[in-house]
């Protein structure tokens, strides 16, 4: 089988490192030692720390916005166990890099499918790179094992001279978020609360058919608060202190307080379930 052609010259970049301790910085310098004249693009360093589904969200939503590239994703809680370091090659040709532990996946469906798996061989990236092969810290496979194998890449490296093939169907994954979507009612997962407060659930919004002009939001928990949310399409149609319910930009159903957190008001967290149930019209 014909080696796949990977795009040369870009990269993109998400983690969990936060930008205040130098991880970011030590991955990136590690890649431009390798190859000085690649671009790289940061998607997000602030995916919470180990949050391995909000990192695969962050990088399904983001990198098929960007031409074909080689995608560098380290959110790796499992750094140092039995988890394999991967390239999935999609049918795109996009290049994903990074911890087979479900972040890298369903980007590479949103990119065209999975083509390839490729297990990286950290002594053959480090050999690649002009690197010790015995410097490979058991903590920092991002620095040390992903960053060199994204740059090679980037630079036009084989990805066959950095492991061998594996097979697709072993991937890790994560599964579908539960949402249930019924006749008189839709309960859904909370996918995401952004900085402002919002609460977009695992709904789209196309399935809210037919579309009622107000709901009952029940947070589901012992004690937690039922309000009732109005449908908008802009933030600016809220009230203040109005609950509103929406199309976010992602498409997904989305909860929205104006100049206030809709997840405060409710009591939610990422991974929580939110029922939503229309109210008769008056």
């Amino acid at each position: 089988m014909k080696e796949p052609s990977i795009p040369t010259g870009l990269i993109t970049f998400t983690s969990d490192f936060g930008w205040g301790w130098g991880y970011v910085a030590a991955c990136e310098g590690t890649m431009l030692r390798i190859n000085p004249q690649v671009r790289i693009c940061h998607l997000s360093h602030e995916v919470p720390g180990g949050d391995v589904a909000a990192g695969a969200l962050v990088l399904r939503r983001i990198a098929p916005l960007y031409p074909p590239a080689v995608h560098l994703a380290v959110v790796d809680p499992g750094v140092g166990t039995a988890r394999r370091p991967l390239v999935i090659v999609t049918e795109r040709t996009d290049a994903l890099v990074g911890p087979d532990n479900g972040l890298l996946v369903s980007a590479a469906e949103a990119m065209g499918g999975i083509r390839e798996v490729w297990l990286l061989n950290p002594a053959q990236v480090r050999e690649a790179a002009g690197l010790p092969s015995d410097q490979i810290s058991m903590t920092f496979h991002g620095r040390d094992v992903f960053a060199p194998a994204a740059a090679l890449l980037a630079k036009g490296v084989g990805v066959a001279a950095l492991g061998s093939r594996v097979e697709p169907a072993d991937l890790v994954s994560l599964g579908s978020p539960y949402a249930l979507v019924e006749d008189h009612s839709v309960t859904a997962e909370v996918i995401e609360v952004d900085r402002f407060g919002n609460v977009a659930l695992a709904v789209r919004f196309a399935e809210l058919s037919p579309l009622e002009h107000f709901y009952q939001v029940e947070a589901l928990g012992e004690g937690l608060p039922v309000w009732t949310a109005r449908t908008v399409t802009t933030f600016a149609e809220l009230g203040s202190g109005e609950l509103g319910l929406f199309c976010d930009s992602w498409g997904q159903v989305a909860l929205a307080l104006k100049s206030a957190s809709a997840a405060q008001l409710l009591s939610l967290e990422r991974g929580m379930r939110v029922r939503l149930t229309p109210l008769p019209q008056e």
